[in-house]
């Protein structure tokens, strides 16, 4: 047994050890033990995943997984990216963050902290039985001069960053629903939504970030010229954030009105359970043969399995045991109100994740019947515009509506900003030559949207700069729609065939393929001149053989200032004896050129939206929560004398 191997099998009884301790503290004694244990493991875990970096740095190739994703050509950024490059690395990643989120739990003042953190723990094993099947300090008999290296596509700057954050992501939301399950078990809900806030917004913060970061990747690497294909492993990412999106505007009606208690301990559940799903999805192999980005099958099809239905059972026995006692709340939602919109807007979110889930799932779905299919992207772009327009257009409603009720009808003045936002973009889009009428509609939504938040932002930022996060946040979403629809219907491309020496003029550019230089790895760079008036672009796009026999991985060359994109398509080389210089080819290029107008919107959105959030987070986390409105949340056993609030009609940031 070598110190890896030592480490995780240490860890993984250190974590065993923190579930025993914990029970007494789910029976509400305080016990040290349980949180000492915690402790060892997660020290456990860091370090065997510092060992495994330290073993990728020093080229120990005598171990299967540092041979399978490293070589001596990567750069040292790379090779310590490559390290959750596979499935080993890449859980044992996740298993260190959560250990981390276990031990800022801890640090969290509550009751329900060290109560919380038996559920984590458990989370903890799951994902350590995981590394005990396939694990990433395996030797080899005989080790390799050299490893395989890493795919060409993952050999990029966004391999060192985007999987740490969207797995810090995953990692977080086990907290809520270890929070969750803790205040069933110990019938205390008071502190719930106080403890859970923090983390569903970190959740939301850290998972969308990573989202981002993969869409951002995806289109300046993979070549196809998009950011989102609903491909399953994106699918896997994007189903839970949705559903911690649900549960953070949730906690804040809860918190308001003290509505909405049940739904939100559900959600807490629901949230770890999707992040489960996909994960079973993309790494049990179920979906191998229906997504390029997903796993093999490895032998994890049955801890994957195991582990999800323990989770869902668990967290729908404790909620169906503890229904009854937890209070609904002292409000009904119905009238025309704040609360109201945000309710509806969460039905809508949650909408869109089970329609992506089930299209996610098709093919296992449809293996019960007998053969397995999947859906095509169109299925993904059909439901997601009416559901996306719907969302939209309440989140541009709520901030014009007050917590409660409305007086009369001067709510609808708070909306003329987003009927001149509608204007201002909408008719220029159709004088652009915008003409379906779904992107019509979601252009004139998102303007409505970005108008009504960014004047209600102005107002609250005149009571101090972080007043209007949120709403500074709900505009940024509203400019990433504006930027999706606009590029989506203003975007021309076309397909070309550049010959060596001669131009070709498309789209309002003039291209010269001026030849094609080898690279080191058996590539091609293309060198085409891209010319307008006053201006030009050296592009470089790449086409490189991977390593893996998975095809042609397709670099492109972008200019952001022009919204221009290119990306090769194939290389047609020419008849022998023809090259005057053997380091210049003179072939036959095809590439695909677009224009992707408006389309910096997009990134500009993503952050304003995260710039929004985390000010409303450092906001929420300054100041004193309120104590909800109206009848209080609380087990009805045992009973305590509380003062009872009478609602009042106030606005308050979302």
């Amino acid at each position: 047994m070598n110190a890896g191997e030592l480490l995780l099998r240490s860890g993984l009884v250190a974590a065993i050890a923190a579930v025993a301790l914990n029970v007494s503290a789910l029976r509400g004694r305080r016990s040290r033990a349980g949180s000492w244990a915690f402790a060892i493991h997660a020290i456990l875990i860091v370090a065997s995943l510092a060992l495994l970096g330290a073993l990728f740095l020093s080229r120990r190739f005598e171990y299967a997984y540092v041979a399978q994703y490293s070589s001596r050509a990567l750069s040292p950024a790379l090779t310590l990216a490559a390290v959750w490059a596979g499935q080993e690395g890449s859980i044992l990643l996740w298993a260190a963050l959560g250990a981390l989120m276990g031990l800022a739990l801890l640090r969290q003042p509550g009751s329900l902290a060290k109560p919380a953190l038996f559920f984590v723990s458990l989370g903890q094993i799951a994902l350590l039985a995981l590394l005990a099947v396939r694990s990433p300090f395996a030797t080899t008999a005989h080790a390799p001069a050299d490893g395989q290296g890493l795919n060409p596509l993952l050999e990029d700057p966004w391999m060192v960053i985007h999987p740490p954050v969207l797995f810090l992501g995953y990692a977080a939301l086990l907290v809520p629903y270890a929070l969750a399950a803790a205040a069933l078990v110990r019938g205390e809900y008071r502190e719930w939504n106080r403890m859970t806030w923090p983390w569903a917004l970190f959740g939301v913060v850290t998972l969308g970030a990573g989202i981002a970061l993969g869409g951002v990747w995806a289109y300046k690497v993979l070549g196809w010229g998009g950011y989102w294909g609903w491909d399953p492993v994106e699918n896997a990412s994007l189903v839970p954030w949705l559903v911690a999106v649900a549960l953070l505007h949730g906690l804040l009606i809860q918190r308001t009105t003290g509505a909405l208690a049940r739904t939100n301990l559900a959600l807490a559940f629901a949230g770890w359970a999707t992040v489960l799903g996909g994960t079973y999805l993309t790494r049990s192999g179920v979906l191998q043969d229906f997504s390029v980005h997903s796993f093999a099958d490895s032998g994890l099809n049955a801890p994957l399995t195991g582990t999800l239905a323990l989770f869902t059972l668990l967290g729908a026995g404790l909620l169906a045991a503890r229904w009854r006692r937890v209070e609904a709340g002292a409000r009904a939602i119905g009238n025309l109100s704040r609360e109201s919109a945000l309710w509806l807007g969460m039905i809508t979110v949650l909408a869109l994740a089970t329609l992506v889930a089930v299209g996610t799932s098709a093919p296992l779905l449809t293996s019960l019947a007998g053969k397995p299919a999947g859906v095509q992207t169109t299925f993904y772009e059909r439901v997601s515009l009416p559901v996306g327009i719907a969302l939209v257009l309440l989140m541009g409603v709520s901030p014009a509506l007050r917590w409660f009720r409305q007086n009369g009808t001067s709510w609808l003045a708070g909306l003329a900003p987003g009927l001149v936002g509608t204007l201002v973009v909408a008719i220029p889009a159709m004088i652009a030559g915008a003409r379906a009428p779904g992107s019509i509609a979601l252009i004139a939504v998102a303007g409505f949207a970005l108008g009504v938040n960014v004047a209600v932002a102005v107002r609250h930022f005149r009571r101090g700069w972080m007043y209007g996060a949120g709403y500074l946040g709900h505009a940024g979403l509203a400019v990433m729609v504006l930027g999706i629809a606009l590029s989506a219907s203003l975007g021309k491309s076309e397909r070309l065939e550049l010959r060596h020496g001669r131009t070709v003029e498309s789209l309002g550019y003039a291209l010269t393929f001026d030849g094609d230089e080898p690279t080191a790895h058996g590539g091609r760079v293309l060198r085409i001149a891209v010319v307008a008036p006053r201006w030009r672009l050296d592009a470089r796009p790449e086409l490189l053989p991977s390593p893996r026999d998975q095809g042609v991985v397709r670099k492109p060359a972008i200019s952001g200032v022009r919204e221009l994109y290119l990306s090769p398509v194939e290389f047609h080389e020419p008849a022998a004896g023809s090259l005057p210089n053997a380091s210049v080819v003179a072939g036959v290029a095809v590439v695909d050129l677009s224009t992707k107008p408006f389309i910096n919107l997009v990134w500009i959105g993503v952050l304003l939206a995260f710039l929004g959030t985390a000010l409303a987070g450092i906001r929420r986390a300054a100041e004193k929560l309120p104590a909800p409105r109206g009848r209080p949340v609380a087990s009805r056993e045992p009973k305590t004398h509380h003062h009872t609030q009478t609602p009042r009609e106030r606005s308050q940031t979302c």
